[in-house]
């Protein structure tokens, strides 16, 4: 080694911060964004280390605060704590709580190893106290060491997370030159990224791994902000996410797998379709089953026979489709995605290729301005008569997406200024036609559309 070259490599320390809410249930909720960073670093010549504050299976939290109930599939609760009610949020009446790894843990842990540079996630803008609480936790503890934010919250308002979290770098979108320009800047190597990179392991797939086959969306729904953070759709690289699949499924025993794609099936002759064929093949070799699940809605309109054939064949567990309303007119104006025509073709589809009722999960939109509790009931009444499980997703205001503006001039709450009012919780955008009372009474519904339907099947295929 010459005198010029370091004896050892710099240190990068990412940070997955703890969250708080009104409620949090960990529908596969993993540090995938940072681990793929991690990856990008590892490749030129810096060391990772993970700490993940919303690790259910932390002993020491366990030791005070109990084993958590998690489901087999890797889904489950987190340890929740207590918080104070920001001043923003006075009035609600709901216990406000922070979830995640113990205070005094989380702080230990940072305290472990001095980093040279420390990089924190961020999920819903709504979550930026998490932020908050890192970014001065690593200030304390390590004044002078450079910290960057990246992830939703910091891609969407970046201007907010500097003003509020204060960190001396934003990533916005993915990780790439311009990260690499700001740590070189700071005497440390930049970051080699690469479109095939595959997230690191740290010990984050035991129960369940994500995957993603692709970058971005070709949609422009304006109640989504896809855009913002990916403005262009990247087909992934079948081949490479399946050997990163093998790798962990063979060293971790992992078998349940989520995909965090926003566009799964476009373009699946190129690449989900390849990447099933091999997984297929791989289960038969092997004798190993995989499952496979959606925690976001897939795109009904690029379905087609051969890929929902593949997809149960390769283990697939449910399909999340993204229904969002019955009405045509919704369509057009939001999101131009689909028709009811091409509703009934995909549940064709799924159950011709041996999917039951129960396993097809419709996302139903409601809450967006100015619609009416009316066309959510009757989407609810429509989707339930043909037997499937229903799930109502109330509209969160998100900056950057098409509907912002719109959101801004009619809520109730100042959502410009303060993204704890972005959080579903307070239902933003409830108007005279559409109020907090009135999504109570659709969610109900649709739980109990489903039951009756549900029997009504039974007792017409006995």
């Amino acid at each position: 080694m010459s005198p010029e070259e370091p004896s050892e490599k710099p240190r990068a320390l990412l940070i997955y911060p703890p969250v708080y809410d009104f409620a949090l249930y960990d529908l596969f909720l993993k540090p995938y964004g940072l681990l793929r960073l991690g990856s990008m670093l590892e490749a030129a010549g810096w060391s990772t280390r993970l700490i993940n504050a919303l690790d259910y299976s932390d002993p020491e939290t366990i030791a005070k605060m109990g084993t958590l109930r998690r489901r087999p599939n890797g889904t489950g609760k987190i340890h929740r704590s207590l918080a104070p009610l920001p001043e923003a949020l006075n009035g609600i009446h709901r216990r406000f709580a922070r979830y995640g790894i113990l205070p005094e843990v989380f702080r230990s842990m940072i305290g472990a190893e001095h980093p040279d540079a420390v990089f924190i996630s961020s999920g819903m803008t709504y979550w930026y106290k998490g932020v908050a609480e890192t970014v001065a936790a690593v200030r304390e503890i390590w004044p002078g060491v450079p910290v960057a934010v990246g992830g939703v919250y910091a891609s969407l308002m970046g201007e907010h997370c500097m003003k509020v979290c204060t960190p001396d770098y934003i990533v916005q979108g993915d990780a790439g030159e311009e990260l690499g320009r700001y740590l070189r800047s700071r005497g440390l190597p930049g970051l080699e990224p690469g479109a095939g990179c595959q997230p690191l392991d740290k010990g984050c797939w035991n129960d369940a791994a994500v995957i993603r086959l692709n970058e971005g969306c070709p949609l422009n729904c304006d109640y989504c902000a896809s855009k913002k953070i990916n403005n262009r759709f990247t087909a992934g690289r079948p081949a490479d996410v399946f050997e990163w699949l093998v790798a962990v499924n063979q060293a971790r025993g992992t078998s349940n797998f989520a995909f965090y794609d926003d566009a799964l099936l476009y373009k699946s002759g190129d690449v989900l379709k390849p990447f099933l064929e091999s997984v297929i093949d791989y289960q038969k070799t092997t004798g190993r089953i995989l499952n496979f699940y959606t925690p976001n809605a897939m795109h009904i309109r690029y379905l087609d026979q051969e890929c929902a054939f593949l997809m149960k064949k390769a283990g697939f567990r449910e399909v999340r489709l993204g229904f969002e309303s019955e009405s045509e007119d919704f369509h057009l104006e939001h999101d131009n995605k689909y028709s009811k025509s091409g509703f009934h073709e995909s549940i064709r589809l799924l159950t011709a290729a041996g999917f039951n009722r129960e396993e097809i999960i419709v996302y139903i939109l409601a809450g967006l301005p100015g619609q009416r509790a009316s066309e959510v009931e009757d989407t609810i009444r429509y989707a339930a008569d043909r037997g499937l499980t229903l799930s109502v997703s109330e509209f969160s205001t998100v900056p950057g997406s098409g509907l912002w503006n719109k959101c801004v001039a009619s809520c109730r709450f100042p959502i410009a200024e303060e993204p704890l009012y972005h959080n579903n919780s307070f239902f933003p955008m409830e108007w005279e036609h559409f109020t907090r009372e009135d999504m109570q009474r659709l969610k109900k519904l649709s739980k109990e559309s489903f039951s009756i339907s549900s029997k009504k099947t039974a007792c017409s295929d006995s």
